[in-house]
């Protein structure tokens, strides 16, 4: 199934970040935000705002790994000597300057011999740094201790996007505090209001919310992995109980062992694991054979002190000496017991004969074992078994048909094709040899043998005056006597309708069977469906289940013993075709609940309803499918959601949009929920392009989550396609939409909330569909503003 275009992730919009945050060229300025400052052409947190880790101190912005020796002193054995040392002590400053003498000038300097006088500078030199050396509250002196290669590590703390857990540095970039919220989600670094236990694949340990995925039974321990191993086990822990093979001589029994067709590990071939773990032979105690014979699927191998598996199989017998002999249930070679009875000639059943026929007249012997004259009686003995043939009597057996050749007194059919004189694969062209595979052939002697049967239809007329022949003609057509063609290809003087089980559609009689009403279509199962209907037209009115969310109310959910799909177990489906439970807006709305999946709420929104979040599911931001792997079980563009009613339910950085509900077997949008959605930029509102004063920031039309109308937000996008770009084979970037232009053809174009303005010279502001709302109906589609040429 083709998806439809994933909207952008978080993370990509990172490097565009730190591009945006790239020194200027000459004579620009820059300015950065508050808590952070300009160092080097980027903006760095200042040491108030950030956290560090163990072992790091913040300075200038950064996390540096701690000096021996003291704050003020570097010491160890790469130390350069006092002639090569920046020493600076008791340095009287001007405001915000840090003054630095006989500096050594490696790469990483930053500030020059005697002074830098400059508001908010930063010196950063990789000498080790005196005493007093920074002489104001707004400087920053960082210190590296030693030079070049043998400079500390740094960190750069990166909380963009987040506003807790982790920031890199083993610090922090914030807790979440706020009651109805107070569950840090270290994957995407958001607050949220309950933490979902993460059990996937685990069956102990920790569940990363305080309690636990379960115990191991006694002589297990739970391994870091969270899967319980055999105290005993001493092959790789991963390896235990994995379903991936049957891991022999480990110490324990693998429990992977149990399963069907697992491969088997650790053990030579002709061995099998036994039930206490360890390598064995696979052929039983007393067998005498080669042990790879046992059960190797090739011989039933007779008289090897143990019953071989493969006789149970028919396969052919190894081992017994005599003619005809046989494996009895024991094993062993049977001697075969030869029978002549009331025979005078023919096979004994052991290989042996019971006489021959030396009569001249009596010279065959016949299936009864009789000697008989084979030219005898009205079926001659060859003809008793042979359908085709000569019969040794002077006459024959039989003729084959057309296509059939007679061997060993069968007919048998000719291969059809093959070879380099063969049509086969060549229909339209030559065959290898030169032979024609091409209509018109005929007339000029070029075809191959196989040309009719391979390349030519076979028109099926036997029996029929009237009706398509099966090639694309017909067999005949009706006079006036009897003009109406049956179905058995018979001209009939009347006509008899097929309308059973049918509302709509052709009665087979050059007439319809019923008509729909108004707002109906005959669908191709001869029913009159809804034109709102957006599922399966074969789904309506089948009797089968209550369809809900499909646009219109279905007809069987009037019949309560059929289930409900489209709505949670236990709610059902209203008349209009939405479900009938109580919706949600937001987690809030549902105590110690979660707002729950995506649901009709009408013909084009789909909300929540309260629930409990699926466990062994994943968070929200989590990457996925299905809605199923969320514990929201709400995955909308590939991501896993959380819903909400306005802005205030999302973190600082989401906005509360409109996102599609995807039908998954055909791709199509089946209408718009209202949850979380990151935004790069600042996700400002808008009502022009000229509103979005942030560089790189354009003023786009998201779906507004209750009108499902355009909201527009300043969103950080790259430099946008050229203008009237294509979109008949690639898709637009998610921020433009792809749209008819004049001409009809589809174009990626940009917003213009503001008009004309907003557009580029020979481009004019027009009105075209957002979406469309996730029904047939076009005359409910949102519209918005985007600039085509003129």
């Amino acid at each position: 199934m083709t998806k439809p275009m994933s909207r952008w992730r978080p993370a990509s919009w990172l490097g565009l970040g730190l591009l945006l945050l790239a020194p200027l060229g000459c004579g620009e300025e820059r300015s950065c935000g508050p808590g952070t400052a300009l160092v080097g052409g980027k903006c760095i947190v200042l040491v108030d705002a950030i956290g560090c880790g163990p072992g790091t101190s913040a300075a200038g912005g950064l996390c540096v790994a701690d000096v021996a020796g003291g704050p003020d002193t570097a010491q160890g054995t790469d130390t350069k000597e006092e002639s090569d040392t920046a020493v600076a002590t008791d340095v009287a400053a001007d405001t915000d300057t840090v003054a630095q003498t006989d500096a050594v000038a490696a790469t990483d300097t930053l500030a020059a011999t005697d002074a830098i006088a400059e508001t908010d500078t930063v010196a950063v030199t990789d000498a080790a740094v005196g005493t007093d050396a920074a002489a104001d509250t707004d400087v920053a002196l960082a210190t590296d201790a030693t030079v070049e290669t043998d400079a500390a590590p740094v960190c750069e703390p990166n909380c963009l996007g987040r506003v807790c857990g982790d920031n890199g540095c083993g610090g922090s970039c914030g807790s979440c505090s706020t009651p109805a919220k107070p569950v840090c989600n270290e994957l995407i670094g958001q607050c949220e209001a309950s933490c979902v236990p993460q059990c996937t694949g685990k069956n102990c340990g920790d569940n990363g919310c305080g309690g636990s995925c379960g115990d191991c039974a006694t002589g297990n321990t739970c391994s870091d992995l969270g899967t319980c191993v055999a105290d005993a086990w001493t092959c790789d822990k991963e390896w235990y109980a994995a379903a991936d093979a049957c891991d022999c001589d480990c110490g324990a029994p693998d429990p992977d062992c149990d399963l069907p067709f697992m491969p088997l590990y650790g053990c030579e071939d002709g061995e099998v694991c036994s039930a206490a773990g360890v390598c064995a032979s696979k052929a039983p105690s007393g067998w005498t054979c080669n042990p790879l014979a046992y059960a190797g699927q090739d011989y039933c191998n007779c008289g090897c002190g143990a019953v071989d598996p493969d006789c149970a199989a028919g396969l052919p017998l190894l081992g017994c000496q005599t003619p005809g002999a046989t494996c009895s249930a024991t094993g062993t070679c049977v001697e075969c017991a030869a029978d002549c009875t009331d025979k005078e000639c023919g096979n004994d059943g052991c290989g042996g004969f019971c006489g021959s026929c030396l009569d001249d007249v009596k010279s065959s012997c016949n299936g009864s074992g009789k000697c008989v004259d084979p030219c005898a009686g009205s079926v001659k003995l060859v003809c008793e078994t042979a359908k085709c043939g000569d019969d040794g009597c002077g006459g024959s057996c039989g003729s084959c048909d057309s296509g059939e050749t007679c061997t060993s007194g069968q007919c048998l059919t000719d291969p059809i094709g093959g070879g380099i004189d063969s049509c086969k694969g060549n229909c339209g062209s030559k065959a290898p040899s030169g032979c024609s595979c091409v209509a018109g052939c005929e007339a000029l002697g070029t075809c191959c043998d196989d040309f009719a049967a391979l390349c030519t239809c076979k028109p099926a007329c036997t029996g029929k005056s009237c009706g398509p022949d099966g090639c694309g003609g017909t067999c005949g057509s009706c006079g006036v006597d009897k003009p109406f063609c049956s179905d058995s290809g018979l001209c009939e003087a009347t006509c008899a309708k097929k309308c059973d089980g049918k509302q709509c559609g052709p009665d087979g009689c050059g007439g319809q069977c019923g008509s729909c009403a108004a707002g109906e279509t005959c669908g191709f199962t001869n029913q009159c469906v809804p034109a709102k209907w957006k599922c399966d037209q074969s789904y309506y009115a089948d009797g089968l289940a209550c369809d809900c969310g499909c646009g219109a109310g279905d007809p069987d959910c009037t019949k309560p013993a059929l289930s409900v799909f489209g709505c949670p177990g236990g709610v059902s489906c209203s008349a209009s075709g939405t479900c009938s439970g109580t919706f949600c807006d937001a987690n809030s709305d549902c105590g110690a609940g979660w707002c729950m999946g995506a649901w009709a709420e009408s013909s084009s929104v789909y909300s929540g309803i309260c629930g409990t979040p699926l466990q062994a599911s994943a968070a929200p931001g989590t990457p996925c499918e299905y809605s199923e792997e969320c514990a929201s079980n709400l995955c909308l563009d590939e991501v896993c959601r959380t819903h909400c009613g306005a802005d205030t339910d999302c973190s600082s950085s989401e906005r509360c949009l409109g996102l599609p509900v995807v039908d998954g077997v055909t791709g199509g949008i089946f209408g718009y929920s209202a949850a979380c959605d990151l935004v790069p930029g600042t996700g400002a509102s808008c009502a022009s392009q000229a509103a979005c004063a942030q560089p790189g920031e354009s003023c786009i039309g998201r779906v507004d989550p209750l009108t499902l109308g355009p909201r527009y937000l300043c969103e950080l996008v790259p430099a946008l396609p050229a203008a009237g770009a294509s979109c008949l084979i690639m898709a637009c970037p998610d921020w433009q939409l792809c749209v008819a232009d004049k001409t009809g053809a589809p174009i990626c174009t940009a917003h213009c909330p503001a008009g004309n303005s907003d557009c580029p010279t020979g481009y004019g502001c027009v009105q075209r569909a957002l979406h469309n709302a996730g029904t047939p109906d076009t005359s409910d589609d949102p519209q918005v503003p985007v600039c085509v040429p003129n």
